[in-house]
Order: C-alpha cells, then sequence, then structure tokens
C-alpha cells in the first residue's frame, strides 16, 4: 500500500513482493487532529489487513524517533541511501502517530482569508495513481478524520471519490467503500486569538516539531476552492462528490453532540485500554468487558459500531484519545466483528475529562440497551 504524501505527512507504502494473497482487505483510517494555528498538527494513521507482512517507509525528514508511538513495536528498520527508513512488519497491519505541520504547497490562503488544505500535490504518478492510494488493489474501506479546535471553523469540503461525510461537534469524517487515489481538500476559517505576546503559539507537542518552525509564506489563489496546482481534470477520473457546506444550525465549536438517553445506543466503558510507553493496550479488565460486548453485537446483527474516546481537557492529549478508541475498534475486530462496520475517533473536549473511559455506540438503537461493565 502506497500513498503520496506531503513532506512532513508519513509515506506508508507496502512492496509488491509481499503482496502474496489475492484479495486482502485492506482498511484504513487517518485522523488529524488541528492545533490552534491552523497549521500544527498531531496525525494518527492505522490500517488492517489480511496480509502476513507490511513495509513502511519513513521520508528523510520523519525520524523514527520524532514519531509518538509505532504499532505494533517489534518491526525492523532500515535506514535508505535518501536518508530515510523502511520499517517491515510481519503483519498485515501497524499504527503510527506523529506530529507536523503543513506546508505551503498544503495549505493556500483564499481572496477572502480562508485557509485551503488539499491532501493531493496535484500530479499523477507514472502508474496513475494519485493522493492517498493502494496498490494492488483499492482500500476496502477508508475513513478520513479532522478534529479542530474551538477557534477553528470548517466551512466546506469535498472529496474526489463517492463517499458520506459526517460533521459532528469539533470533528469532520469522511468515509468511502472500495476506493482509490483519493484527494481531500477542506476549507477552514481560524480566528485570530488576542495578541498577548508576538511569540506565535507552541503546538501541543512541541518537543517533537523543530524549533525553526515558522509560519510558510501562503500564496494566494481564488476563492473557488481550486488550488492553482491542482489539476481538475485528474479529480474527476470518477464523479465527485459536489462541494458540502455545513448546515447554520450545525455545532462547529462545542463537543460531541449530547446522546439521547432514550435510544440506549450507547454505553460508557472505563478501564479498557491504557497507554504503556505510548503505545495502547487492552487491559484485563479490558478483555472481560469487550469480550461479552463482542458477543453481544455479533449476536444481534450490528450494522454500525462507533467507539469514541476518552473526553480530553486539552488538545495535546487528543492523541492518546484516538489510540486508545483505535485499540478497541481493532479488538472488536479481532473477535470476529465486521472491521467494515466499525469506526473509531477520539473525544472531544470538556472541563471534566475522565482519561480512561470510553463510548460504545451500536446500531440499530436497543443492542446495548442492559449492557455493562458487569452486566
Amino acid at each position: 500500500m502506497a500513498e503520496r504524501l506531503r513532506p512532513g505527512l508519513v509515506t506508508l507504502v507496502i512492496l509488491a513482493g509481499a503482496c502474496t494473497q489475492a484479495g486482502a482487505a485492506v482498511e484504513r483510517e487517518d485522523i488529524i487532529v488541528l492545533n490552534a494555528d491552523g497549521h500544527h498538527y498531531t496525525s494518527y494513521k492505522t490500517l488492517r489487513s489480511d496480509l502476513s507482512q507490511r513495509v513502511l517507509y519513513l521520508g528523510p525528514d520523519e525520524p523514527v524517533d520524532d514519531t509518538l508511538f509505532i504499532v505494533p513495536s517489534d518491526y525492523t528498520a532500515d535506514s535508505l541511501a535518501n536518508g530515510g527508513t523502511r520499517l517491515k512488519f510481519d503483519s498485515g497491519s501497524f499504527s503510527i502517530m506523529s506530529t507536523g505541520r503543513f506546508e505551503k504547497n498544503d495549505v493556500s490562503r483564499a481572496d477572502n482569508g480562508d485557509l485551503i488544505f488539499t491532501s493531493w500535490d496535484g500530479e499523477t504518478r507514472e502508474d496513475g495513481h494519485l493522493g492517498k492510494w493502494n496498490a494492488p488493489g483499492s482500500f476496502d474501506s477508508f475513513a478520513y478524520s479532522w478534529v479542530v479546535p474551538d477557534n477553528i471553523e470548517i466551512q466546506n469540503y469535498r472529496a474526489n471519490r463517492a463517499g458520506r461525510w459526517t460533521q459532528r461537534g469539533n470533528t469532520l469524517s469522511w468515509r468511502g467503500e472500495q476506493v482509490n487515489d483519493i484527494a481531500f481538500t477542506i476549507r477552514y476559517r481560524k480566528d485570530e486569538p488576542a495578541q498577548t505576546e508576538t511569540r506565535p503559539q507552541s503546538p501541543p507537542t512541541a518537543a517533537t516539531i523543530r524549533e525553526s518552525a515558522t509560519n510558510p509564506p501562503e500564496r494566494r489563489v481564488p476563492s473557488d476552492l481550486t488550488p492553482k496546482n491542482m489539476d481538475p481534470a485528474a479529480l474527476q477520473t470518477t464523479p465527485s462528490e459536489p462541494l458540502v457546506t455545513p448546515a447554520g444550525d450545525e455545532p462547529t465549536s462545542q463537543g460531541p453532540a449530547p446522546q439521547d438517553t432514550t435510544r440506549q445506543d450507547s454505553v460508557l466503558l472505563d478501564d479498557m485500554v491504557t497507554l504503556i510507553d505510548g503505545k495502547p493496550r487492552v487491559t484485563i479488565n479490558g478483555r472481560a468487558v469487550l469480550d461479552r460486548l463482542a458477543q453481544r453485537l455479533a449476536d444481534n446483527d450490528v450494522t454500525a459500531i462507533t467507539i469514541t474516546g476518552p473526553t480530553i481537557t486539552q488538545a495535546r492529549d487528543t492523541g492518546g484519545s484516538a489510540a486508545k478508541a483505535a485499540r478497541v475498534a481493532d479488538y472488536l475486530s479481532e473477535q470476529g466483528l465486521e472491521s467494515d462496520v466499525i469506526m473509531s475517533e477520539p473525544g472531544g473536549q470538556g472541563s471534566q475529562a475522565k482519561p480512561t473511559q470510553i463510548r460504545v455506540r451500536a446500531e440499530p438503537a436497543q443492542i446495548l440497551a442492559g449492557f455493562g461493565p458487569d452486566t
């Protein structure tokens, strides 16, 4: 599996020689947690497949020491001539969390000051692939999410492939099935905080970001959401989705919407996952509860499962929340549930965060009625 990404973003590739299983399922989830400055971010990527081996390439500007965690941890690392690193996993799945910064080719500025992010640099490879792509086949499912702070408001968004957009609170998500060569455009507005000091705001994980990083010059583009370096024809290889603009009454700066307690479609679980050296691990108590949960869901023909990580009090905690949610999602999949009905997401911000509590939501409603840690 491979994709062409911007500088500072992890490049994921699988060697052709490792693709030994025909028709192997490949499922990918990307979560971008944006910092208040609109440029720095924390990135969490996870990939699951039936293949027996995966290879991950890190670019020259992506040293392994700068990653927050890589799972599984028993990989082998080889230095490359270009200064990058090749990680080899004896597994078809892996997760990686890192920090970075959008460069000037990632984000442009519209005439009205809005920022426009594009995930594709406008160049198509010789083999015809572009954007976020997989080989030898398509992604069975691909989920892409943004989590934004309170001072950033998402204006509109689009993808070049058919999929479903969902916006809830401060999270924007897209999900597609049987897709490949995917490109995203997201337009957002940043409210400038009061200038109480001359230094730019530090990102949540400043220790992992180069000390010399500063805001790059931003090129001017028309406000029609078509960056100058993007070839519109390439984005039309299949019918593109129309630009989606959030409804006026959609919450954009608050946490996840309050749950309807009358539906009983979700349950709060505590002490399911812990972070050990930055790696999410299911606890002993978690295994017992999640085993029962998986059986309940399997017995009731569940059609959708959403795992929401713990509520956070600071943006820098979002990565851990995402990691815990993703580990629970992976565990449920390991118990036999269809992974294409499972989605994970970080928790929203709140003043009374409980860093060990996750929420499991299921559809149809009532599947989880009466379910609890001890019942």
